[in-house]
């Protein structure tokens, strides 16, 4: 295992190195990095925070990995809680107070399938959006309010705005290109001003003059 994480890191070390001093591999990164930078600019979208439906009756069905998946009025749908994005720390909730669901905020731009293996052996399959806040009583009659981050310092959605990363990419893309279409130009201009042409002994500085055009 540790002889193919090394034969890894030279591979990645060869292909670096040939993005950097070639200039075929300068124009592949940078062709790489402007299509990632704009496509990653353009999937910056509105993230919009909205109600579950009048909540007449739920089941929760919780996971060993943190997550817990509420299907509400028998649908299909489920909403997926992140235990560890919340604040309190909702963990067993569900299960210890046997509550009664009051309201549920989810992230409608954010929908993933659910595929969950119960203990009885049963199969759920669905689809989930990201809860970003719930209200539940518990059966002693103690209200809960259970919110993430994101829900509290933008209670009405957010934009998900790519494009600073996006632009730092597109700019390091624009730097590859230039320097794969003009590289060579510059570096034989350095060693005409050096008295030098690419491939040739020392030359005159009028000579280098003349090949560059001045006179």
């Amino acid at each position: 295992m540790i002889a193919g994480l090394v034969n890894l890191m030279l591979a990645l070390l060869r292909l670096l190195w040939f993005l950097i001093s070639t200039r075929v591999g300068n124009l592949l990164a940078a062709a790489g990095l402007l299509i990632g930078g704009l496509l990653w600019g353009m999937t910056s979208h509105q993230v919009h925070f909205q109600n579950a439906p009048t909540i007449a009756w739920f089941q929760d069905y919780s996971s060993d990995e943190g997550y817990d998946y509420v299907q509400i009025n028998h649908s299909q749908q489920f909403y997926v809680i992140k235990d560890a994005d919340f604040s309190p720390y909702p963990g067993g909730v569900f299960t210890d107070t046997q509550p009664r669901l009051l309201s549920l905020v989810y992230e409608s731009d954010a929908q993933q399938p659910v595929e969950l293996n119960l203990q009885n052996g049963e199969r759920l399959t669905g689809s989930g959006y990201r809860v970003v806040a719930f209200s539940l009583v518990t059966r002693d009659g103690q209200p809960y309010t259970f919110t993430t981050a994101d829900y509290r310092a933008y209670p009405r959605g957010f934009y998900d705005d790519h494009w600073p990363l996006a632009t730092w990419l597109l700019l390091i893309g624009f730097a590859f290109l230039a320097w794969g279409l003009l590289g060579p130009l510059v570096l034989d201009l350095l060693l005409l001003r050096r008295g030098r042409v690419p491939g040739e002994e020392q030359v005159s500085t009028e000579r280098a003059y003349r090949l560059l055009g001045r006179h």
